[in-house]
């Protein structure tokens, strides 16, 4: 039996008044052995976070900064045997570094201080292999103290990534190493002003003796508890765990409050959880599940905590600049996608920014986050739901509605005491809109576990978009609406919902190609349009970025050669759209499909498969023809018989999106189109977890032959890991290259 005290604290949390002044949080609770699911439940719906994590998820973005002398190397992870002279950023600029990622919307820089191969951006008194060693200011430098007082100064929070694995130092791999790691940790925490971020991964390798290290981590946790209480440690620590991809994207059911299990009932009441001095913190064990938190994963747990997730991502392909990847820098576009996957998952994102061998932040990079800033900032700069009036249908307790419009996630509404509950807001005028935002009062505990967002639309209601897990902030994107009266309905919840906040937003206007892309053999025409009737927009044909200087669109475009277009819009209250480049290809080939793919994904028409543009990790970026539970087999005439050398084809592998490469791909030729003949055939290994990348079947051939044929087997069902198993998989293919 389970009894409560209803405290003047509690009593608040019914009338949904703001608890920020009250605030102390309560992040682990260890469960009675005798305590049912339901009990159980309602115990997670009282699990909190600590005051260091409140203050972390409340910055919603962070940056992380890559650099290091692997940066000189073109790599990404060093051998400890790099020599130090060679790093030298004769341009190195922290005030640049800090004030790109402050315009950018970041609230804290994490330093990569060491890396695995063990050098050190500060001139640690424990190793011979840092930047004091280094050619750089004469190796009187300290890079770390140079960002940390640039943070200071301009008004950003400081973090270090301090990696435990040291393919230098040769202690590594004795019980000397801990000793060494929290001597250079202790240097970090006591020489660089305030910390607000320790960050840890749990790579371990080999070091210099061929051994692998056996990490003192409830050691090194003392060190950051007794120096700096108010940093959150992460990610192999009590306080932020990781996402469990390296892509962006986090989890569509994301909570926060987590069973905890070890065999020690007693270390985990006594953990780092519980207060900054205590220690005795063991990461927990597997936690990419796609299932975390649900009231079937905590039904048997024997504690709980509140253990939120953070997304890291790079804007590159690679954690650290390479220059070969300047032109591979994540577009505004994906960013913002990336934005609604992570922040607007109840995660907090970590996107990586590498410096170049000169010391700055590249020029594309800065480009493509001051894009994506204006583009969050037009988006959220105004809730289209202020000033709704707002009536109880369900869950009683009128009062506290105006918290729901407040910009206040520190106060709330709430019913009063069941766990469902209907709101409508009457908005002052009709709105068009297509972002959701809810957020709860975690001060209060996550407990929205699903809800729904209906509209009044042609004299009944419909419903517009639903999910399950809300926590610090959720965001939902669906086709545009129009109307002056919408619904919230919160259908399960662990006990009494506290709903922070409620928005409604407008995503930047949109601007289209159609065709959005194709090869042609005569001629073509694209057309232009925008969401925004009443936007401008222009285009350029020569490669050049377009601007409210280039050609303004007035109709069609009449392309008789290949050609690249170029175009944006812009709304006449200063909204842009992300600028898009549309591809069109002139060519004497023909193609034909046996199972044409979905009307949805169509790459351009059956040209696009050809064309000479190559689909990217962004599925719908508009090259990508895809097949849903199909195979696909495509017939390429080259209008005459040629000399082939190489057939290659590439495909997309997106299991997040439920795209799978093909099982088997075959390859065959014909001098008639009628009579083929195999002439090469790939197996592609298929995934078993969360993978995003591009691959590639090719086959020598080395024949005559005018016909070309490719026959890509759909990998069938979803596996039993999927969470769509069962369904059937999507296949993307692009682009096919004869040579």
């Amino acid at each position: 039996m389970i009894h409560y005290k209803f405290t003047t604290t509690f009593l608040l949390i019914l009338a949904g008044i703001s608890l920020k002044a009250q605030y102390t949080g309560n992040n682990y609770v260890v469960i009675q052995a005798n305590s049912t699911p339901e009990q159980v439940v309602e115990i997670a719906a009282g699990v909190t976070p600590s005051q260091r994590q409140l203050n972390w998820q409340e910055m919603e973005m962070t940056a992380f900064i890559h650099f290091t002398v692997n940066t000189y190397y073109n790599q990404e992870w060093g051998q400890g045997t790099e020599d130090p002279k060679k790093f030298n950023p004769t341009e190195f600029d922290a005030r640049q570094w800090v004030q790109t990622c402050r315009e950018a919307g970041l609230k804290c820089i994490i330093m990569t201080a060491k890396h695995h191969d063990g050098f050190c951006l500060w001139p640690s008194k424990y190793t011979d292999h840092s930047i004091a060693a280094s050619p750089w200011r004469d190796g009187k430098g300290d890079l770390v103290k140079d960002v940390s007082d640039e943070c200071r100064r301009q008004g950003l929070k400081f973090g270090v990534y301090l990696s435990p694995w040291d393919r230098h130092e040769k202690s590594y791999g004795t019980d000397g190493y801990n000793e060494h790691f929290r001597n250079q940790l202790t240097e970090l925490l006591t020489n660089y002003g305030r910390i607000d971020e320790v960050w840890f991964d749990g790579a371990c390798g080999e070091g210099p003796n061929g051994k692998k290290q056996v990490y003192d981590w409830e050691s090194y946790y003392k060190v950051i508890r007794r120096l700096q209480p108010q940093a959150v440690i992460a990610i192999m620590g009590p306080d932020v765990r990781w996402v469990g991809t390296e892509s962006g994207y986090g989890r569509e059911t994301e909570w926060s409050v987590v069973p905890f299990e070890t065999s020690d009932q007693g270390m985990i009441a006594a953990s780092s959880q519980q207060k900054a001095e205590t220690e005795g913190f063991r990461p927990p064990g597997d936690m990419t599940d796609f299932d975390l938190g649900s009231r079937e994963k905590i039904a048997k747990a024997k504690t709980l905590i509140w253990y939120p997730s953070e997304v890291d991502v790079s804007i590159r392909p690679g954690w650290f600049w390479h220059e070969s990847e300047n032109d591979r820098v994540k577009t505004p576009e994906k960013l913002l996608d990336i934005y609604f996957s992570s922040v607007g998952r109840n995660s907090l994102l970590l996107l990586n920014i590498p410096p170049d061998t000169r010391g700055l932040i590249h020029e594309n990079d800065i480009k493509s986050l001051h894009v994506w800033r204006k583009a969050i900032d037009d988006i959220f700069s105004k809730n289209l739901a202020d000033g709704a009036e707002i009536r109880v249908l369900k869950g009683g307790n009128p009062n506290a509605v105006k918290n729901l419009l407040d910009k206040n996630n520190a106060s709330h509404w709430t019913t009063e005491g069941q766990p469902e509950a209907v709101l409508e807001f009457d908005l002052p005028k009709s709105q068009t809109f297509d972002v959701l935002m809810l957020s709860e009062n975690i001060r209060v505990g996550q407990r929205i576990e699903k809800f729904r967002l209906s509209a009044f639309i042609g004299g009944e209601w419909k419903n517009i978009t639903e999910g399950t897990t809300v926590g610090y902030k959720r965001l939902l994107r669906f086709p545009v609406i129009t109307t002056s009266k919408v619904r919230l309905e919160i259908l399960a919840s662990r006990l009494n919902p506290a709903i922070a906040e409620f928005g409604l937003y407008k995503l930047i206007p949109e601007v289209k190609a159609i065709p959005s892309a194709a090869a042609f053999t005569d001629s073509t025409s694209v057309t232009l349009i925008s969401d925004d009737k009443n936007a401008d927009i222009f285009y350029t044909l020569d490669g050049t970025e377009p601007g409210k200087t280039s050609t303004p669109y007035r109709h069609p475009i009449l392309l008789k050669e290949s050609t690249t277009i170029r175009f944006i819009g812009f709304s006449p209250d200063g909204r842009q759209n992300f600028e898009r480049k549309s591809y069109y290809y002139k060519t004497k080939y023909a193609i034909t499909f046996t199972n044409a793919p979905d009307s949805r994904y169509d790459g351009g028409g059956p040209l696009g498969l050809i064309d000479g543009v190559r689909g990217s990790l962004d599925h719908a970026d508009g090259k990508w023809s895809g097949f849903n539970g199909t195979d696909m087999v495509v017939t390429i005439d080259m209008d005459k018989v040629q000399h082939i050398k190489t057939i290659a084809a590439g495909f997309l592998q997106s299991t997040k999106s439920w795209i799978f490469p093909p099982s088997k791909i075959d390859f065959e030729i014909s001098a008639d189109g009628v009579n083929f003949k195999q002439v090469g055939s790939v197996i592609l290994e298929q995934p078993n977890n969360d993978v995003e990348s591009v691959l590639k079947a090719a086959t020598e051939v080395n024949a005559e032959a005018r016909f070309v044929r490719v026959k890509a087997t759909n990998h069938g069902l979803l596996p039993d890991w999927h969470p769509g198993h069962g369904e059937p998989a999507w296949l993307f293919c692009d682009e096919i290259v004869i040579e």
